[in-house]
């Protein structure tokens, strides 16, 4: 792909996002609509361009590569978040500073921004097994996440099995097992139907990030230099992680798949989960430190996922 193709692309998105910085920092966008947007795209868009994206024909390459990139995954979130313990005992102190490393490390924005990224370069089918990627690592930030970002609690959170269950039972992975489900069936939905799922989601990349964007806006540049192990996290999980990751698969299963080499990979370059603040908030951590590294990760991204999609894709 030429560097030239990466950037008009991914100068779209990057370019909506500075606009969502703008119009929130003038207040077009308040703080309360930037919430309720997030809501919508959570609950309505990504599902809705999740399921229209696993509306394809059922071939054994697409069957085989499915399931292949579902245990791809496992080993991509647990290696990364082994490299996370590592790297927080050696570059962190203190629990919380700790947790925000380990938690950053495992779980990157793969959705929110992930799809829309991904979508730039790789086009509407890359969806379907982005999403499919993403199962293992939805299941893992409900469990392990809220493990790792109440560590800092003196009052640790309690893991009940049903409301363990309600949480991965999200629009998300409903979206998901939805999809599956008409793909492997081979299901017809009436065009009516189909067209408005359609259009809903065709709204989740925009708003994606005009959301991001705005979110972005109402962060503090203050502090973010303080802290050097918010800049290593950075670096890991935008060079380190996808560099891995493609020199991993690559001796694994060669570079005739492009699906399975290039979705894994710039999901492993994409930043920090935009939901490290809310839990961090949620399960009493350090929540300024977890929007700090959002922030600082989300913005050096805009030019290390043009590079990553030029030099490994």
């Amino acid at each position: 792909m030429a560097l030239s193709d990466v950037y008009n692309q991914l100068g779209i998105l990057f370019l909506t996002m500075l606009v969502g910085y703008i119009l929130g920092k003038i207040g077009l966008i308040s703080k309360e609509a930037t919430e309720n947007f997030s809501k919508l795209i959570v609950k309505v868009a990504i599902p809705a361009i999740i399921i229209s994206s696993m509306m394809l024909p059922l071939t054994p390459d697409r069957l085989e590569t499915c399931l292949s990139m579902l245990l791809i995954s496992i080993p991509c979130f647990l290696g990364s978040y082994l490299l996370g313990v590592l790297g927080a005992k050696l570059v962190c102190q203190g629990y919380g500073e700790k947790a925000i490393f380990k938690y950053g490390m495992t779980f990157p924005n793969g959705i929110f921004m992930g799809l829309p990224v991904i979508h730039a370069i790789l086009g509407s089918e890359a969806i379907f097994y982005v999403a499919v990627f993403n199962i293992f690592g939805n299941i893992l930030a409900y469990s392990l996440g809220i493990r790792i970002m109440s560590s800092n609690n003196a009052q640790k959170a309690t893991f009940n099995l049903q409301s363990t269950l309600r949480l991965l039972l999200n629009p998300g992975i409903a979206a998901c097992i939805i999809g599956i489900i008409l793909f492997l069936g081979q299901i017809t939905l009436p065009k009516f139907l189909f067209g408005t799922i359609d259009l809903i989601g065709s709204i989740c990349i925009p708003l994606s990030m005009l959301t991001l964007g705005a979110m972005l806006s109402g962060l503090s540049w203050r502090g973010l230099f303080a802290k050097p192990s918010l800049y290593i996290l950075t670096f890991c999980r935008l060079v380190v992680l996808p560099f891995l990751t493609y020199v991993l698969l690559t001796l694994t299963f060669g570079s005739d798949n492009l699906w399975l080499l290039a979705v894994p990979v710039v999901v492993a370059g994409m930043p920090i989960a935009v939901n490290a603040a809310m839990f961090a908030q949620e399960y009493g951590n350090d929540a300024v430190l977890a929007s700090q590294s959002v922030f600082i990760s989300t913005l050096l991204s805009c030019f290390t996922i043009p590079i990553l999609a030029y030099v490994f894709i």
